[in-house]
């Protein structure tokens, strides 16, 4: 007789540790940054703003892209390009993934007489420890 006792023993020590573990892990809960990449018409005026800072950075100057030289365009948005991949990719290696991303054009003036500025934001999340 001694070996079920033995075996219904064993099996709900099993039931119990197997029931802890998943108490333990349930949902994972998330923590959530934004990148918000604003692209204005006007000088001097586009940024890659991080929300919450990130190696504290806050906010990352992008180059002008508007009323240039074709040549010059291109150039400058290589180069925010290369700069909103780079910054994508060491979050990525600090364990950030991307979850959405969405753009919207802001400041409309009528009629179409000015451009409007561009906002994309990036939304991406952290597992918590």
């Amino acid at each position: 007789m001694a070996f079920p006792i033995r075996n219904w023993c064993l099996g709900a020590l099993l039931l119990l540790v197997s029931l802890s573990a998943l108490a333990q892990t349930g949902r994972p809960t998330y923590d959530f940054m934004t990148i918000s990449v604003i692209k204005s018409p006007y000088r001097n005026d586009c940024y890659l703003l991080l929300t919450p800072t990130f190696q504290g950075k806050s906010e990352i100057k992008l180059e002008e892209e508007y009323n240039l030289a074709s040549d010059r365009y291109r150039a400058n948005l290589q180069r925010n390009i290369t700069l909103l991949n780079n910054t994508l990719g060491e979050l990525s290696a600090a364990g950030w993934d991307l979850v959405d991303v969405h753009s919207t054009e802001v400041g409309a003036e009528p009629a179409g007489l000015q451009p409007t500025a561009t906002l994309t934001r990036y939304l991406l999340r952290k597992a918590k420890n």
